[in-house]
């Protein structure tokens, strides 16, 4: 069975190059700690066209950097013009670099190349060496982006070459960084750790801790791809332990190629928290690339465990987005993808059309690992289509891919065995035209007896070459079918042993936590048949028997669906097109007696005519448990919010309360433990099954769940779900 993965890309870090045009222009000018309204007043009161003027609108576009791409643009375009109106080239160059950010932000990046050229042409006339090196690492992003990785390896290292003439160790590390990542995507492991390991040395000499830290990162994520999953693992916990990181995308970075390098270990319960915390801070950032190649792993991820609707439609999804950004990467990734998922379906023209643009894009770049897994599913596709010679065609390329991937050694022994062969081969018709002469000059029959001798031989050696090929691949069958089968068995086995950890928490459960209140309420009604009670007494006990008995029902519908979810293997929705007003009206109603228990107000904000594509029971066990736990931990008089709003296609529900809040701690831990008890402000107990399940079931219904808290002041959950069609 071949398995897709989206590339081994590493996300490489583009955002350093602004902050050193905005902080290297007007060095001691305190225009700079002024925000966008102060400079607009003073740009409005100076009249002149001159230096100052030009240092206002290059300010003024700093400050737009991350508002408003297009008033960034339009401030360094007038900056621009009166720098060039008197000859003040260092403006020029400043204001040309700007309008190179706004371009190569909205993957313009032709227009960006052309400014930023621009600026490299004044920077080399005026001797401008470290401005040089900057504009330099700009350009070979933008090669890179362009999946030109010989012209951005090219000029990585001419970047690298002047930061060490000048001494300008920041450039020159992220330099390093990114030529390590170029080589790491080529599969050139040695020159990848050797430009790492350089990056390390700049770094820690200048000691400075985010760059470490990505480094670390990125260098865990190779380790893992050339499987020494030891030292990648040891390379995460450096690079994460690092403190005082706040940097937005040093986080994204050092989030997803976690991620990355715990999915190259298979490690699936580690990956998808590292990527959903990636994609989080990918949507604040705003950038497209980032996002889409969070989005892509995720996908990945999903295909590798066996999720294969969801993947298909995240992948599809990436498709049609990224046609705009045209990311090779991502592209390959996701034709490779939804076309072996076509062919498991059955379709197998659509599938493999999808596949050979994969293996050309592949190809192109020199992707090998997707070539080879590429080639393996159109081998597979052509073999079901009984159209053999097609499938050995492609079965040959991913065997090559197979040797140059897993076994260099064998390899490398397979082109001596092919060259000892040639050779031997022309020695041989050497001999053959030397006879042939010798018999066109009436050499005697014996001589013509050895040529057919030599021919014999020739051909037996022939037929031994093929047999010893076909034997050849007959093992590697084989192997591949032991390999598969020891992994089915390494699923099942852990499987296993996680459905018995259930069978352990769920007696748990059941003796600890409802042993408690049926004896409490078998005592009550026993007390009452033997009449111990009166039924006044009764009367004043009936609430907290109601209570116990709610709860009681609540732990039990959380249970069963919670082994609902382990005996399957996972959560199933049915999506449908649910009223979001209506659905969660409904759940309302029957927490209301809850609430007004302790005068808690409910208030719905949701709007009347938004609605969501989710399964609708699972939507409303998700409102359910949320606002019910909401209900547990706010205290007497406090308040309850449900609000929702739409972008891009989503519907961002939120559920807000005024109640304890909770730790960054507990924030953490909150969707990673089934068993741990915790009791609300009037002594309500629960073990938090309920948000256990609402995680599971975002997940399967497309969505996405994240949790605003702060202890003393109220919580919010935020559930993601996909916009329903008008």
């Amino acid at each position: 069975m071949h398995k897709a993965s989206i590339s081994n890309t590493l996300i490489r870090i583009f955002f350093p190059v602004a902050l050193f045009i905005i902080f290297s222009f007007s060095p001691g000018n305190v225009l700079k700690a002024q925000n966008a309204d102060s400079l607009l007043s003073v740009l409005k009161n100076h009249k002149q066209d001159d230096t100052t003027k030009v240092q206002l609108l290059s300010d003024l576009a700093a400050s737009f950097i991350d508002v408003n791409l297009d008033s960034m643009e339009l401030f360094a375009n007038e900056g621009l013009k009166i720098a060039n109106k008197i000859n003040y080239l260092r403006g020029s160059a400043s204001c040309l670099q700007f309008m190179g950010i706004a371009n190569f932000r909205r993957t313009q990046y032709e227009a960006s190349l052309k400014y930023y050229q621009e600026a490299l042409h004044i920077y080399e006339n005026t001797n401008s060496k470290k401005s040089q090196s900057r504009v330099l690492l700009a350009i070979a992003d933008i090669y890179d982006r362009q999946g030109n990785s010989n012209l951005a390896i090219e000029t990585y290292n001419k970047c690298i070459s002047i930061c060490q003439a000048v001494n300008n160790p920041k450039t020159e590390g992220l330099a390093l960084i990114d030529v390590g990542g170029l080589y790491a995507d080529q599969n050139n492991y040695v020159e990848a750790i050797r430009y790492y390991i350089d990056a390390l040395k700049v770094f820690e000499k200048l000691k400075n801790n985010e760059d470490l830290s990505m480094t670390m990162v990125n260098v865990a994520t190779l380790y893992a791809t050339m499987g020494n999953y030891k030292l990648a693992k040891d390379y995460i916990n450096q690079g994460l332990s690092i403190k005082g990181i706040d940097n937005r995308e040093v986080l994204f970075s050092n989030y997803v190629n976690s991620g990355i390098a715990y999915a190259q270990m298979g490690d699936y319960l580690d990956a998808f928290p590292a990527y959903y915390k990636a994609k989080l801070i990918a949507d604040s950032i705003g950038d497209i690339r980032w996002k889409n190649l969070c989005l892509g792993n995720i996908a990945d991820a999903y295909y590798k465990t066996g999720q294969y609707d969801t993947a298909y439609a995240m992948y599809a999804k990436l498709l049609k987005q990224d046609k705009d950004f045209n990311d090779t990467t991502i592209i390959v990734a996701a034709k490779q993808v939804i076309g072996s998922i076509l062919i498991k379906r059955g379709k197998l023209t659509e599938g493999i059309r999808l596949l050979k643009d994969a293996l050309s894009l592949a190809e192109a770049k020199r992707l090998k690992k997707n070539i080879y897994e590429t080639a393996g599913f159109l081998s597979d596709a052509y073999d079901k289509l009984h159209d053999y010679g097609h499938a050995l065609q492609y079965h040959k390329l991913y065997y090559n891919y197979y040797d140059s991937l897993y076994n260099e050694k064998t390899n490398k022994r397979v082109l001596q065995t092919q060259f000892d062969y040639e050779l031997g081969q022309k020695e041989s018709q050497i001999a053959l035209l030397n006879k042939d002469k010798e018999i066109r000059q009436g050499k005697s029959e014996k001589q013509a007896f050895v040529m057919s001798a030599l021919m014999g031989g020739l051909i037996l050696l022939i037929i031994i070459s093929i047999l010893l090929y076909r034997n050849s691949l007959h093992e590697m069958r084989n192997r591949k079918k032991i390999l598969k089968q020891k992994e089915e068995i390494q699923v099942q086995a852990l499987r296993l042993e996680e459905l018995n950890r259930f069978k352990d928490k769920t007696f748990s459960v059941l003796s600890h936590d409802l042993r408690g209140p049926l004896g409490s309420v078998t005592a009550t009604m026993q007390m009452l048949d033997n009449k111990i009670l009166s039924p006044e007494e009764f009367t004043e006990l009936k609430p907290e028997v109601n209570r116990q008995l709610k709860s009681l029902n609540t732990l039990l519908d959380n249970l069963l669906q919670w082994a609902k979810n382990y005996i399957h293997g996972h959560a199933h929705a049915n999506p449908d097109k649910v009223n979001l007003l209506e659905a969660s009206t409904d759940t309302i109603i029957l927490l209301q007696d809850a609430a007004d228990a302790k005068k808690i107000r409910i208030l719905n904000d949701i709007p009347g005519d938004l609605c969501v594509t989710c399964d609708p029971e699972q939507l409303q066990i998700m409102i359910r448990n949320i606002v019910m736990n909401a209900v547990k931990f706010t205290p007497y008089g406090g308040a309850i919010t449900l609000n929702a709003s739409t972008t891009d296609h989503v519907v961002i529900l939120s559920i807000t309360d005024t109640g304890v809040g909770m730790t960054q701690e507990q924030v953490n831990n909150l969707f990673t433990s089934a068993t741990q008890n915790t009791y609300g402000t009037d002594g309500e107990k629960g073990i938090g099954l309920g948000l256990l399940l609402c995680y599971e079931f975002i997940k399967v219904n497309n969505g996405f769940i994240s949790v605003n808290s702060e202890v003393g002041k109220g919580t919010t959950f935020c559930m993601e779900l996909p916009l329903a069609d008008s």
